[in-house]
């Protein structure tokens, strides 16, 4: 995607959009990783990091990688709802990136929308549908939404395609107790 910026503004926005990602050095969530929740300084670095890259998106509005990194930062703050404003401004720019749709996925189910966070893991999965962990996330999603069926198709995708994988163990024991009422369905929040 080609952004449209006057030369004079480049070293601006590049200048603003360094500064964001040094205060954001560890701070944000990697794929599949938790951390703690930030406390008094890193809050301090994630308020300013996302003052810098506000300042790119108000010369680049569309600049998804600016929308995806304010809603990492979010997502490490736990502002939910604010990181998947984010996620859903990257996902509706960048059509072929499925780790955006996962992560509003993600935000979503974090956020209580349930159905929103299945229609995103299922974008992700249009996006790349040979990645197990994109059909892991979406059976999980299934479940915690009350669909088992499904939720069970999606998880033996899953292990048919990363048998050896612990998360995709793991999930799949989750959703066969869950199916089975040998154990209660998990909300939204439940899932940490």
């Amino acid at each position: 995607m080609e952004y449209k910026l006057p030369e004079d503004k480049i070293p601006i926005f590049n200048l603003n959009f360094e500064k964001g990602n040094e205060l954001v050095d560890g701070l944000i969530i990697a794929k599949g990783e938790r951390r703690p929740k930030l406390g008094f300084w890193n809050k301090r670095k994630a308020k300013k990091a996302i003052k810098y890259y506000s300042k790119c998106l108000s010369m680049i509005p569309n600049h998804w990688q600016t929308n995806w990194l304010i809603a990492k930062v979010y997502q490490a703050m736990s502002e939910n709802k604010k990181a998947l404003n984010h996620f859903e401004t990257a996902v509706k720019i960048e059509k072929t990136n499925p780790d955006l749709p996962r992560e509003a996925s993600i935000s979503a189910m974090d956020s209580g929308n349930v159905k929103l966070a299945v229609e995103y893991s299922q974008e992700a999965i249009n996006r790349e549908s040979n990645d197990a962990g994109l059909y892991c996330n979406h059976a999980l999603n299934l479940m915690v939404l009350g669909n088992d069926d499904k939720a069970k198709i999606y998880i033996d995708r899953a292990i048919k395609m990363a048998p050896d994988d612990e998360i995709n163990k793991n999930v799949y024991a989750l959703i066969n107790a869950v199916a089975s009422g040998e154990r209660k369905r998990p909300k939204y929040n439940e899932l940490n």
